[in-house]
């Protein structure tokens, strides 16, 4: 059977463009450029958001705190503190200068009354501390501070027996001598920008190097103290306008 010449002509041309479909579609994407595809960002992703504002740096802060001193450890060796005299109230005073958003560099003393002790009922005393220390602060640019701090000073103590009545052999006297490590930790809550207070646990620990008694030699001594301390910040308050003014600006 003979077909016309133009019925031959429309099938050759039907099967030379049936495949150009196929050939123009693109490959589909291999399933590790699919894996590899990138979900678009959340709203807010990627944009830089700037710090905290400082308001340690550069500032002052004066502190006064108030407590209750415990003397441990000894005087001298073989003459224990608690032999001689007892804890009493104490203050301390502070100066403190911002070096970071997170320290602060403070000059402080404290000085505390001591009562009698257990073999001397009458006698008395106080301790005279100062010295110079680092406060490491948690949080900053938040109305509650917690903080720790180390330091080291000088510290002068005295001891007086009764007048009259049996008072121990060694120990009555001034002692002076090196406080190694003195370790703080307390908290500052603010409600107000300039003005804040919290509670502080002390502990010291040193050594007197001289002793009213020449022949004995230098042993460790402590004191404890636990306290309500309460914290000037007059620079504050201008910084924390300060950065309500940006916040709001943004």
């Amino acid at each position: 059977m003979t077909f016309p010449r133009s019925l031959r002509a429309f099938v050759a041309a039907a099967l030379v463009a049936a495949p150009l479909p196929a050939l123009a579609q693109s490959p589909a994407p291999a399933p590790e450029d699919a894996a590899e595809a990138e979900e678009p960002p959340e709203p807010g992703a990627g944009i830089p958001r700037a710090y905290a504002p400082d308001w340690r740096k550069g500032a002052f802060l004066l502190s006064v705190g108030g407590g209750y001193v415990v003397p441990l450890g000894s005087i001298a060796s073989g003459v224990t503190a608690a032999d001689l005299v007892s804890g009493g109230p104490g203050v301390s005073v502070g100066l403190g200068f911002g070096l970071s958003r997170h320290v602060s560099f403070e000059l402080e003393g404290n000085y505390g009354l001591l009562g009698g002790g257990e073999t001397c009922t009458g006698c008395s005393g106080s301790t005279l501390g100062a010295g110079m220390r680092l406060v490491y602060h948690l949080a900053q640019g938040i109305a509650f501070d917690p903080w720790a701090s180390y330091g080291v000073g000088f510290r002068t103590s005295l001891v007086e027996a009764p007048e009259t009545g049996t008072a121990p052999a060694f120990g009555i006297g001034r002692s002076q001598g090196i406080d190694f490590a003195r370790i703080t930790l307390g908290g500052t809550f603010y409600p107000h920008p300039v003005f804040g207070f919290g509670p502080f646990l002390e502990g010291t620990v040193g050594s007197y190097r001289l002793r009213p008694d020449v022949g004995t030699s230098p042993s460790v001594y402590g004191f404890f103290q636990v306290g309500l301390r309460v914290t000037f910040d007059p620079l504050r308050a201008g910084k924390v306008r300060a950065s309500s003014r940006v916040a709001t600006s943004f």
